[in-house]
């Protein structure tokens, strides 16, 4: 879905995006197989073309009991004229050794090309489900990653696109198969002895009929996995990421018990649909098991005493012998559809998940949107309200305001009064409700957001590495940048003295597997990365928080450097970051309560000024009522 200039949605072509009831395997193999296709039917072709030269083994060996070892009956092969086929014994024998030998070399080349030809399909397949999927989730709205853990999408990611290899490289492939032999089988069965054949028809229809039934029963339960491997993953993967925070609270028990939780339901929704399966295997069997039973009883007695009951005609020895093997090629196919539905609805589970990802909301841009190129950086926000998806009230509301190119503005306010959402929208992250949010004049939703970013330089008050060397996390947005460059602009940041006394300077690993670094560190080389991307505006949101004062001077000063030439907005906790700021806004429950330079917020005596009183220490000046709302926990 795209987003259109008054924020509501809109389907937007080829995003794979609205309303799609398409069937989850066919909506897959739509979306993410369509270059692949001939690979595809090749593999499908020449897997069930190797059911063929298989089955003609058993009836060259039923041949070969009755014409020649048993000098009874014509020798005949299906399909071919009698006048085509030897007429002595020995001659017969050799045709049908040399036959039966092909058979085997035929089946042993197609089984190879077969694998070959579906293994080179499912990989370029999978690669691509993941490749595009991942696009995907990069574009969608943050209204997702809010309401879906990491582990979640993760297990989307790596085990649902894990499990659509089974799906496609053996499962589909399989089931074809399986369909051919079954088809195949009871046309040569009646072929052979229609009359058996008929008699014995009722076994695949009653298999077919519990196979249909089953995987209606299953397709639930497999989803219901699907579902608790995420729950798991999201689990794990959030003690692992607050493991620091678990030692030090000596919480290990209480997450390992939150663990154990987690793993039980997964364990539970397996256990029931392994039951489902386990149940079926075996009344499947036995049906089956019937339909041999009465070949040979029926059989038997015919060979022996003739026709029994209404039959009529003759059956040989080798004809008994290729009708008892094609029943169980027949029943191991019926048998093989129920295991096949079983794998199938658990691939058809993980597709569903897919798209359920793929389908949601996604930031696009609209056919008539442009360029946003070389921005002089004015800002404007007029009448904007917006409510987070998850909310019921409005988080921001009638926000309007101006930033002028190279001015700087100052973002404070009590804890959850919605500093940090203000900018959010700039970078949309979100649309606004109600309202207009333009650089330089322009709606931001009437240009693309990639062209939007990246005129603006953010940072973050938890900046983040990528796991890679210093030199490319500071050059993440300008990866073509030049070696000179990114010292020049470590150095603007304040990082280069630290950088050249790491193991390998630029060329240290750092990030979540590499060398560790202070939260100073990071952030200098958070500051880097947006001095190297030279943007038009800068977004700084509580960018010191997490450092301590000798350092927020240090980075304090690389900002004001930084903040000389450039729109820069600055979101923040402590007073004595924006003080010198071109204008300061005073957000209080979502609405701007006060403008103004430092000195004028001071002379109103209003919420700055309280705020002020605060971190100087001065809480003799603050009045009763603002105490009672700290008290009320609504300021922070």
């Amino acid at each position: 879905m795209g987003v259109n200039a008054e924020g509501s949605s809109e389907p937007v072509p080829g995003d794979g995006a609205g309303d799609d009831s398409r069937h989850p395997v066919v909506w897959l193999f739509d979306e993410y197989a369509r270059p692949y296709w001939k690979s595809f039917a090749g593999g499908l072709a020449l897997s069930t073309s190797e059911q063929f030269p298989s089955r003609l083994q058993t009836v060259l060996i039923g041949v070969a009991i009755d014409a020649v070892l048993l000098g009874s009956g014509p020798f005949r092969l299906p399909l071919v004229p009698d006048a085509w086929l030897p007429t002595r014994q020995g001659a017969q024998l050799r045709l049908s050794l040399a036959l039966l030998f092909g058979s085997f070399a035929a089946v042993a080349v197609l089984n190879f090309t077969s694998r070959r030809v579906l293994g080179r399909f499912t990989q370029a397949f999978q690669h691509e489900v993941r490749t595009e999927v991942f696009d995907t989730v990069q574009r969608l709205e943050m209204e997702y990653f809010d309401s879906h853990d990491t582990g979640e999408v993760m297990s989307v990611l790596n085990d649902d696109v894990q499990e659509l290899q089974s799906l496609v490289g053996g499962v589909l492939a399989r089931g074809l198969s399986l369909v051919t032999v079954a088809v195949a089988s009871y046309a040569y069965l009646l072929w052979l002895n229609w009359q058996l054949a008929i008699v014995l028809s009722f076994v695949p229809v009653v298999l077919f009929g519990m196979s249909y039934g089953f995987s209606r029963w299953i397709e639930p339960k497999q989803l219901a996995v699907r579902e608790r491997v995420g729950d798991l993953n999201s689990r794990l993967n959030n003690n692992i990421d607050g493991v620091s925070v678990i030692k030090a609270f000596g919480t290990e028990s209480t997450e390992r018990e939150r663990v154990r939780d987690a793993s039980r339901d997964h364990r539970a929704a397996q256990w029931d649909a392994h039951w489902a399966s386990a149940t079926m295997d075996p009344v499947t069997r036995a049906v089956s098991q019937l339909a041999r039973v009465l070949t040979l009883v029926l059989g038997g007695v015919w060979v022996i005493s003739g026709p029994p009951l209404f039959f009529t005609g003759v059956l040989t020895p080798g004809a008994l012998y290729v009708f008892y093997r094609y029943v169980g090629s027949l029943m191991v196919a019926m048998q093989g559809v129920a295991e096949v539905v079983d794998a199938y609805q658990t691939g058809k589970a993980a597709a569903t998940r897919l798209q359920g990802v793929v389908e949601h909301d996604a930031v696009v841009d609209r056919p008539d949107t442009r360029e946003l190129a070389d921005p002089d950086g004015a800002v404007t926000y007029d009448d904007v309200t917006f409510t987070y998806p998850s909310r019921d009230e409005p988080t921001l509301s009638n926000v309007s305001f101006d930033a002028d190119p190279g001015e700087t503005v100052g973002i404070v306010g009590p804890t959850g009064a919605g500093k940090s959402t203000v900018l959010k929208l700039l970078l949309r992250y979100y649309d606004a409700d109600r309202g207009t949010i333009g650089v330089d004049g322009t709606d931001v939703r009437d240009v693309t957001v990639e062209s939007l970013r990246d005129s603006i330089g953010y940072v973050s008050q938890d900046p983040f590495l990528f796991y890679g060397t210093v030199r490319e996390n500071v050059a993440y947005a300008r990866p073509e940048a030049a070696d000179e460059a990114v010292v020049e602009a470590a150095k603007l940041a304040g990082a280069h003295e630290f950088v050249v006394d790491l193991p390998e300077e630029y060329d240290t690993m750092v990030g979540e597997r590499g060398v560790k670094l202070s939260g100073g560190q990071r952030q200098r080389i958070a500051i880097a990365r947006a001095i190297l991307r030279d943007p038009a505006i800068l977004v700084l949101d509580e960018a010191t928080s997490h450092v301590d004062n000798e350092t927020e001077v240090l980075i304090q000063r690389t900002l004001d450097e930084l903040a000389a030439d450039r729109t820069t907005f600055v979101v923040a906790h402590r007073l004595s970051t924006v003080r010198d700021a071109d204008r300061i806004l005073v957000v209080d429950d979502g609405e701007i309560a006060e403008r103004g330079t430092h000195e004028q917020l001071l002379e109103r005596d209003g919420l700055y000024a309280n705020l002020w009183h605060v971190q100087v220490g001065d809480v003799t000046a603050l009045p009763d009522a603002f105490l009672e709302r700290v008290r009320r926990g609504e300021s922070a």
